[in-house]
């Protein structure tokens, strides 16, 4: 299915337009179907693959346009070249993007601002799926770390991206929350984060994953303060979690058992 993927993405003159200049997703997806009846099971070479791409369109009543559109195509390129660059430059809509971003920037821009005059409400994420507020979260993230009276106003406003269930939103409010590992802010948050990913909370929702307690009890170990604490809770904790995860976070955290 690699292939079909790189045809998606492939472009005769616009890298969104391949899939509508072959007739878009209801015409597509008949030739995916008899891709996957053709092959399903067996291993395929990329000229089979092409061979079978070709042979297709060739039957569509609209083959000569179809055949015309791949003809545009530089296989060659696509298939053998090198380097760091695709043949063609990808284009992507942003605009979801572009407005967690903006409000990121608003919120590092009011770093010198009195708390008392933000003009910031919880309304700011309305409308905000969950992947625009991790997007939101992890462009804070590229920015020097808020203060902590910023930050203790962040949290007033969005109040419920500390407790949410969404462990992807969660993990990125924590690592916002503790980027500055001498902040009055990171001391008071680094126990909650410690707690979540130890199941220590009461919720349990993440407890053992790695993706999340790895990265969480480091930067929690990091912050002014909370090593002994961390490696307090940890030590209480870890014999619920998978001998992997015992290892690594003990190498985190420099935990001697």
């Amino acid at each position: 299915m690699v292939q079909i993927q790189r045809l998606l993405e492939v472009s005769i003159s616009d890298p969104r337009k391949t899939e509508r200049t072959l007739g878009g997703l209801d015409v597509f997806l008949p030739y995916v179907r008899d891709y996957v009846d053709t092959y399903i099971g067996k291993s395929i070479t990329t000229q089979q693959w092409k061979d079978h791409l070709y042979g297709f369109w060739s039957k569509h009543p609209d083959a000569d346009q179809k055949i015309k559109a791949l003809d545009g195509v530089d296989w060659d390129a696509w298939f053998f070249g090198e380097g760091t660059s695709l043949p063609v430059k990808m284009e992507y809509d942003l605009s979801l993007a572009e407005a967690a971003w903006a409000l990121a920037a608003r919120w590092d821009s009011a770093r010198t601002s009195d708390p008392e005059k933000l003009k910031f409400s919880k309304s700011d994420l309305d409308g905000f799926n969950s992947n625009q507020i991790v997007a939101f979260l992890e462009r804070l993230q590229s920015f020097q770390p808020l203060p902590s009276p910023l930050l203790a106003a962040f949290k007033a406003t969005y109040n419920h991206l500390a407790i949410t269930s969404n462990a992807e939103i969660r993990l990125r409010y924590y690592q916002v929350a503790l980027a500055d590992s001498k902040s009055s802010f990171a001391k008071e948050e680094a126990p909650e984060a410690v707690k979540w990913v130890t199941g220590e909370d009461g919720t349990g929702v993440i407890k053992g994953r790695m993706k999340f307690c790895r990265p969480t009890l480091r930067i929690a170990h990091k912050v002014d303060g909370m090593s002994d604490f961390v490696k307090e809770v940890w030590g209480r904790k870890r014999g619920e979690f998978h001998p992997i995860a015992r290892r690594l976070v003990d190498k985190d955290i420099g935990y001697n058992a």
